[in-house]
């Protein structure tokens, strides 16, 4: 698998309304790691379509049993700028974890409050 560079853009799929507010910005919790492992999950979109964007996202809903609402993208540029790694873990095709995040929850809440700051919502 190709390591991810920093000029890639990642989409953080979203599935609840509670990871982004009425005005469109994107909540911290959108970003925090999933307390079993430790990892985010993302998927690496650059230099494919909106629509082919989308049906990953999708295909990721149905693994979930919850339709997507949106996306929250990112630069790997920034999400590397906060110490943390970004390793690519297919299957699903160009899917990553964001690891390395601290244990203090204090920490994980600061950097995903950081990276939500730094992402661009689209909703579906």
């Amino acid at each position: 698998m190709v390591e991810v560079d920093s000029s890639e853009i990642l989409a953080r799929f979203i599935f609840s309304i509670r990871m982004y507010r009425a005005d469109n910005s994107i909540r911290h919790t959108a970003f925090i790691p999933n307390p079993k492992n430790s990892e985010t999950s993302v998927f690496r979109i650059s230099d494919i379509s909106d629509d082919e964007i989308w049906e990953i996202g999708d295909s990721v809903g149905v693994i979930r049993e919850k339709p997507i609402l949106g996306r929250a993208d990112i630069t790997a540029a920034v999400v590397m700028s906060k110490d943390l790694k970004i390793i690519p873990e297919e299957p699903p095709e160009r899917h990553a974890n964001i690891i390395g995040w601290s244990n203090d929850l204090s920490k994980q809440k600061m950097i995903a409050l950081e990276l939500a700051s730094e992402a661009q919502l689209h909703l579906k």
